[in-house]
């Protein structure tokens, strides 16, 4: 169990409150703030006894309970200089340590002693985290176990399910385990997202596996093929050396030379026709320009009757026999000519046969001329061949060697990949085992694992306590709440019933039922213990004079068990009795406002 005990609180500047400095001491006993604001008629609103809640969560948290902005927490007179301390000590395990808070605006300022030392951290908001873990204290739990606004903050019943829940992982400190669980869920997705990564290596790394096996296949199968074509290259090379060594000897150097004699016979017998040809040729033009001319003698002789057409003479009788006969001459030495004509034609026909003949063997002589030359070039080429392929071979051996080489190295690859997949395996079942373990832990810290068992342990003691509480406030219900803190509500007449369906009076009674329960609840779980307790407004809410009652006897109940410092915060005149009339209340802490400023004034001075 850790025990806070509150001391004293010391406020300038802050609010209403000037640079008098006004301080409280937290001692026990049951309190009573009041006043009245001197500014307004001696009213008793308005005079700055909030101001004393208002600093002291200004001093734990940073920020007000009303959420003020910083410039409107600084005193508005002053306007700076604005300065808060808290003096507490903290009880844990039979050692108690002291702390002092110091909280400034205009300069924004926190300072924190332990036990004298200076102990302030790096920045503001680490002191102030710091502060609120000595403490175990969140804002939510503060302002509904310690600090009670009742008038201007939402009770526990109006609450939305989300703030319920909130409120209720603080007071029966279970937020560690929603902390717990936020954390385990990161970790969880963390691991999940490292588990992912490794499946994806190790997909990547059996690809590359089966692409080396795929590349052994098909490299052992290319080589299989290329040995197999090499083997027949090597048959054939060898072959084929055999073949070019016979060839070299296989070519007759006189046939060439025949070859060439009768190349020079078949040219001079193409210029021999060439010569004929053209005498022929010749012949025949010759015979035609003397048939030509003979017939055009043939046409002029006798086309006139009476001259003659070479000497114009005129023709007799007997000249005209003689022409007659004459034209016979020509006729006949005419058909003579187209004879020789005709025989000319043929021998010249004769002739381009015999020429073509002749150029036909040129052309076969030439072409054996031409595989002759080519044998005697290949067999140079024979030559320079033998040394390639015996080369060749030479090369094929060492290909061998290098196509089982290549087969080899896949190996030395699919073996590291098959370690890379042992490794990436290993690692793999590494992240499920810890999923697994992270699963289990989920569901231990989960709402259905040791939180629901926790809360539902609590549940059966709250209930208790928020059935003793009802009863002694004469509620005349019964509110029962399941593990998610969902109420059912039973009024006397054994109906289920709305909270909302009560009175302004009797909701009262059950948000200070609730209050009450969740204040012992705190102390009885063992975690932590708060030596006081203020509460805003109580008097001034809707409880009759009956239910003041009660709810001050509960007060001084708790007063007397646990020695608890009380302070509740009125503005009903009548309310100073309570510090004033019976044994165990502490007393009067009385405040006066003028000129709008707040300061703590003597109780036995006041005016009231």
């Amino acid at each position: 169990m850790k025990y806070v005990n509150f001391e004293k609180v010391s406020i300038q500047n802050f609010l209403s409150v000037g640079d008098d400095v006004v301080s409280i001491d937290f001692t026990p006993g049951l309190h009573i703030i009041t006043g009245i604001n001197k500014d307004k008629q001696d009213r008793r609103n308005g005079v700055g006894k909030s101001t004393i809640a208002d600093a002291i969560h200004f001093a734990i948290f940073g920020n007000t309970i009303r959420d003020l902005k910083k410039e409107n927490i600084v005193n508005n007179i002053n306007c700076k200089n604005c300065h808060v301390e808290l003096d507490f000590e903290i009880t844990e395990r039979e050692i108690t340590t002291k702390y002092k808070v110091v909280r400034q605006l205009e300069p924004s300022r926190c300072k924190l002693f332990i036990d004298g030392v200076d102990s302030t951290r790096d920045s503001i908001a680490n002191t102030t985290e710091f502060i609120c873990s000595v403490m175990s204290a969140t804002p939510e739990v503060f302002q509904n176990c310690v600090i009670m606004t009742l008038n201007n903050t939402i009770p526990f019943m109006a609450q939305k399910k989300i703030e319920k829940r909130k409120f209720i992982e603080g007071i029966f400190n279970l937020e560690v385990f929603s902390k717990m669980l936020t954390s385990l869920r990161s970790m969880y997705n963390d691991t999940k997202k490292d588990y992912e990564v490794e499946v994806a290596r190790y997909e990547e790394a059996e690809k590359s596996k089966s692409s080396f096996e795929r590349q052994k296949e098909k490299s052992v199968e290319e080589s299989k093929n290329r040995i197999k074509k090499l083997k027949t290259r090597e048959t054939n090379n060898t072959d084929e050396l055999e073949k070019l060594k016979a060839e070299i000897f296989d070519t007759d150097q006189e046939e060439l030379n025949d070859i060439s004699k009768i190349l020079v016979r078949l040219d001079k017998g193409i210029t021999t026709c060439d010569e004929k040809m053209s005498t022929v040729n010749n012949e025949i033009s010759t015979y035609g320009a003397t048939v030509v001319h003979n017939k055009d003698t043939l046409s002029r002789i006798g086309t006139d009757d009476d001259k003659c057409p070479v000497c114009l003479k005129s023709v007799s009788e007997h000249d005209r026999d003689e022409i007659e006969k004459e034209k016979l001459k020509i006729n006949e030495k005419i058909s003579e000519l187209e004879r020789d004509i005709g025989s000319c034609k043929s021998n010249l026909i004769e002739l381009k046969d015999v020429k073509s003949k002749l150029s036909i063997a040129i052309t076969s002589q030439n072409n054996l001329l031409k595989e002759h030359e080519l044998k005697i070039q290949k067999s140079d080429t024979n030559k320079q061949r033998m040394a390639q392929l015996i080369e060749w071979n030479d090369q094929i051996v060492e290909h061998f060697k290098e196509l089982t080489k290549d087969c080899n190295q896949f190996d030395d690859q699919i073996v590291n990949a098959q370690k890379r997949l042992d490794n990436i395996d290993e690692s793999i079942d590494t992240f499920k085992s810890h999923m697994n373990i992270l699963d289990v832990v989920k569901f231990i810290v989960s709402e259905e694992g040791v939180k629901s068992y926790i809360v539902k342990k609590i549940l059966q003691v709250f209930n208790h306590k928020l059935a003793y509480y009802l009863d002694l406030m004469d509620a005349n219900c019964l509110c029962i709440f399941n593990e998610y803190f969902e109420e059912e509500i039973i009024d006397e007449k054994g109906k289920a019933c709305s909270y909302f369906n009560f009175s302004g009076a009797e909701r009262k009674n059950i948000d200070l039922a609730c209050l009450f329960s969740f204040m012992d609840i705190r102390r009885l779980q063992g975690s932590v213990a708060y030596n006081l307790s203020i509460y805003d407004e109580l008097l001034d809410s809707s409880l009759d004079e009956r239910g003041v009652d009660l709810v001050l006897g509960i007060l001084r109940q708790r007063v007397e068990k646990h020695n608890e410092c009380i302070i509740i915060i009125s503005h009903r005149k009548e309310s100073v009795k309570i510090g004033t009339h019976y044994k165990n209340e502490g007393g009067v802490i009385y405040l006066e406002k003028e000129n709008g400023i707040t300061r703590r004034v003597d109780f036995s001075e006041a005016t009231v």
